[in-house]
């Protein structure tokens, strides 16, 4: 999956224009990221990739970058 994929994927899940995000963007500072959204984004990595993240290692990421960063290492693990 390349970046941009990753950035429309988290962009349907908080709802935000496709092509407005770059990866920048503070967690903390989308009006849309809540619980959930987190929800939403564990739903469909699971439902794309069989892949399950757990809380605690969205819960660590700063931004859309760490983010899409924990999504990429665990589909390559």
């Amino acid at each position: 999956m390349t970046n941009t994929e990753c950035l429309r994927m988290f962009e349907d899940t908080i709802m935000a224009a496709p092509g407005s995000l770059t990866g920048a963007e503070s967690l903390d500072n989308l009006e849309n990221w809540d619980s959930m959204a987190v929800v939403v984004f564990m739903a469909q990595v699971d439902e794309n990739f069989s892949i399950s993240l757990s809380g605690a290692e969205i819960a660590h990421c700063r931004t859309v970058n760490d983010l899409l960063e924990l999504l990429r290492s665990a589909i390559h693990a």
